[in-house]
């Protein structure tokens, strides 16, 4: 995943916020009216759901999740004129083949939309809370469609790779703590240097000496900014990853996110 990331207002936590009040509010008006209520009891159970389901919701991206389905696909999903049909008949089958629908989903935007391993987690603790409210046996279902089936068939094949994913979204984060680090010492570094600098008895990069034939082969100043320290032959991205490697810093990206600990 690119970062599990910063949510707005507007976005999954404002989403989840919204929902929490008006449900704290119903919440509030039921226990004023009868306290010991069956009803009382449900709606704090109502709102424990809604509380884990904010949670998942926390877990993935809302803003990059669109890029996970390729929109080219969709026309061979649903069949729009059967909708009706398919509603008031209850059968899902009826507007949807979703046979296809392996190639509508773009795996690597998937995982770089979800923290895989709270998504899993948040998705057990919203499962609990809603098997308290519909109970176990509404929790199961029929399942008896070709879309679940299907559907079901498209999670078991995709569950190794979203595993693989998880690992290396965990990789990630640990090597992100010691990035954090390497960019400190580097800004600290920064900061020194340029300390130096304004110090007597130095030049640029070179020192200055009292040999008259002392020579230095060091050009004086920092390293020129040229195009071999803007741009880098490395990948951007690491072959047979499953999920996009953080940006790569060199050059004169050091003194860019060094700005950015600072502010």
């Amino acid at each position: 995943m690119s970062d599990a990331t910063t949510r707005s207002e507007t976005g999954s936590d404002g989403t989840a916020k919204r929902i929490e009040t008006a449900i704290d509010r119903l919440l509030g008006a039921i226990e004023r009216d009868d306290p010991d209520s069956d009803l009382s009891e449900t709606a704090s159970e109502l709102r424990d759901v809604v509380e884990e389901a904010g949670n998942l919701l926390e877990t993935v991206d809302l803003k990059s999740l669109p890029d996970v389905v390729d929109l080219e696909e969709l026309p061979t999903l649903v069949d729009v004129e059967r909708l009706p049909t398919a509603i008031r008949e209850r059968d899902p089958d009826a507007a949807l083949d979703l046979h296809t629908i392996r190639h509508a989903i773009r795996l690597r935007e998937l995982w770089n939309s979800v923290d895989l391993v709270e998504f899993a987690s948040a998705k057990e603790r919203l499962e609990d809370e809603l098997t308290d409210v519909v109970g176990e046996d509404a929790m199961r279902g029929s399942g008896d469609s070709e879309a679940v089936a299907e559907l079901r068939r498209v999670a078991a094949e995709i569950r190794p790779k979203a595993k693989n994913a998880a690992i290396q979204q965990q990789a990630q984060k640990g090597v992100e703590k010691g990035r954090e680090g390497v960019i400190a010492a580097h800004a600290a570094f920064e900061e020194l240097y340029e300390a130096n600098q304004s110090q007597p008895g130095y030049v640029g990069r070179r020192p200055v000496s009292r040999n008259p034939t002392a020579v230095s082969l060091v050009p004086s100043g920092p390293v020129p900014d040229s195009a071999s320290t803007r741009f880098s032959s490395v990948p951007s991205n690491v072959r047979q990853a499953a999920i996009d490697a953080r940006p790569r810093i060199y050059g004169r990206r050091w003194r860019v996110v060094g700005r950015g600990r600072r502010r």
